[in-house]
């Protein structure tokens, strides 16, 4: 379509490949890592073309299925920051913007389909390990059978949010000892999963 773009690959900036993770019988599951890896990866590249905002392409089926994974984790803290633009005061991360966080995935790839756009559409290799997959057939189940249920509990976190923002602590953002990269804790999620990699 004429828009420039830059792969990169785990490998490329971890040195390993998340099967190879997998293979090396880690201890959390093929999600975990892949999302922080992710997560690192888009942030590296971001900031290898000077981008001023990274908008990623979470769908309100993402939306609602996150929600109910912090909320199954009791993780208030991540069920608090579910935004459609989140924003750091500090300035130490990029903007983060979700424009499709409101339109469900089927109808973004209906369109796709219609535009002929070409778009991935075979699934994860590792997407029936986890609990995250178990939560998106139980929300499609439910929206079948009751009409708009998504759009009902993507508004009902957006109702709480602000309450859960009141009742949070502040994270102190500190400087990875290893790597440099903003975290909570002394070392990032990254480097303790590079280390247990490498150990």
């Amino acid at each position: 379509m004429d828009i420039d773009h830059l792969i990169i690959s785990f490998k490329e900036l971890f040195g390993f490949e998340l099967d190879e993770i997998v293979k090396a019988g880690g201890k959390l599951s093929p999600c975990a890592y892949c999302g922080v890896l992710r997560r690192r990866a888009i942030d590296k590249v971001a900031k290898m073309i000077k981008a001023t905002k990274i908008a990623t392409a979470h769908n309100l089926d993402d939306e609602v299925q996150t929600i109910l994974l912090n909320l199954f984790n009791g993780d208030i803290s991540k069920m608090a920051r579910i935004e459609p633009v989140l924003k750091d005061p500090t300035g130490k991360f990029l903007v983060r913007v979700k424009p499709l966080c409101e339109i469900m995935e089927k109808e973004i790839a209906l369109y796709a389909y219609l535009k002929g756009i070409k778009f991935q559409s075979i699934s994860c290799p590792y997407v029936t390990t986890s609990l995250r997959n178990d939560i998106r057939n139980m929300l499609n189940r439910l929206e079948e059978k009751h009409p708009g249920i998504k759009y009902i509990i993507y508004r009902s976190a957006q109702k709480i949010r602000s309450s859960l923002k009141s009742t949070l602590k502040k994270f102190e953002l500190k400087t990875c000892t290893l790597c440099g990269e903003v975290t909570t804790n002394d070392v990032c999620k990254v480097c303790t999963i590079i280390k247990e990699f490498y150990k």
